[in-house]
């Protein structure tokens, strides 16, 4: 009996000496420290504050009080931060959006998923909600043919598919002013390296420029340095553009990730969307690393995540309205 006590309360300290490893490596960011192992943590903070609070409640139980202790001090600091994310996320925002702001535009992102070999699913989404604006990456040739009846409304575009990941296309109801299609480094896939669209469009109520952004996975050290680098790159390519900004796209970073967090500050931007987009089959318990960030001239009023379209991803749809308390703002 004292045998099987003793194997139980090895067990449970293991198991809390484990949980408390992964909760600091959740919290190294905040400290300023940035590593690989720490992005990946930090990519599911509130799901590693719930567990540490979780495997306190064990700790506790076995009479490992110090260990119970300093796991509720991590996921409290965890929670924290998780807690100030929402209150400025893209939901928080949209819920204290004033109902007659004047929408301007209505921009929809979806990662289309290169294997996805029907896009019907997308394309009734689409038809249901009417975005003025929409930008898909992972999209082929394919694509582009499959969604051609849906976008005949779109009469203004740019159309960058490739038979791999990083293929990008911008759908627009609005006349386009100016359109630049920028590689962001001189990583390469099979054919060309990830990219941004940005389009400069004539609104009703003005200019408005939409940029898609898709940089790479943090799926090892290397691959999170890239993904780095071009979020670096994106931000000196859109940081010269005037006017009111949104930036759309699988940023492949969630909004506790420093990379992101650098890619807002540099920019000005904000609305960091918390509603879980990736992978589609976890629901809510997925994590949020598909964006509609907006520059500080503009308000967010509104923000969803789509239906299951047939790809990995959830399509996120914001509508946006000029902030008439910014500086310039008739």
């Amino acid at each position: 009996m004292a045998q099987s006590k003793n194997r139980n309360s090895i067990l449970v300290g293991t198991l809390g000496l484990g949980a408390l490893a992964v909760g600091m490596l959740a919290a190294s960011p905040i400290l300023g420290m940035v590593s690989w192992p720490g992005e990946l943590a930090s990519s599911g903070r509130p799901h590693v504050a719930v567990g540490l609070l979780g495997t306190a409640v064990l700790c506790l139980a076995g009479g490992r009080k110090w260990l119970s202790g300093a796991l509720v001090a991590l996921a409290l600091l965890l929670g924290a931060d998780v807690l100030w994310t929402g209150l400025v996320s893209a939901q928080t925002e949209a819920r204290a959006a004033i109902s007659t702001d004047q929408p301007m535009a209505r921009v929809m992102f979806s990662n289309v998923l290169i294997h996805n070999s029907d896009a019907a699913d997308l394309g009734a989404w689409v038809e249901a909600q009417q975005p003025d604006v929409l930008v898909l990456t992972e999209v082929t040739e394919r694509h582009v043919e499959q969604l051609e009846a849906v976008m005949a409304g779109f009469a203004h575009r740019v159309l960058e598919p490739r038979p791999h990941a990083l293929g990008m296309v911008l759908y627009s109801r609005f006349p386009i002013v100016e359109a630049e299609v920028v590689t962001l480094t001189d990583d390469t896939l099979s054919e060309g390296g990830p990219i941004t669209v940005i389009a400069t469009l004539e609104t009703d109520v003005g200019p408005l420029t939409v940029a898609g952004v898709h940089p790479f996975p943090p799926l090892m050290p290397g691959s999170m340095t890239a993904r780095d680098r071009q979020l670096d790159s994106a931000a000196d390519h859109l940081w010269l553009r005037d006017g009111p900004l949104v930036v759309v796209g699988d940023f492949n970073a969630t909004p506790w990730s420093p990379a992101l967090r650098t890619f807002l500050d540099e920019l000005d931007l904000h609305g960091l969307n918390v509603a879980a987009t990736w992978p589609v089959w976890f629901d809510f318990a997925g994590i949020p690393i598909d964006h509609a960030l907006v520059s500080e001239n503009l308000i967010i009023t509104h923000i969803e995540t789509g239906p299951n379209i047939g790809s990995d991803h959830r399509p996120v749809m914001i509508d946006v309205a000029l902030d008439q308390g910014s500086p310039g703002t008739p």
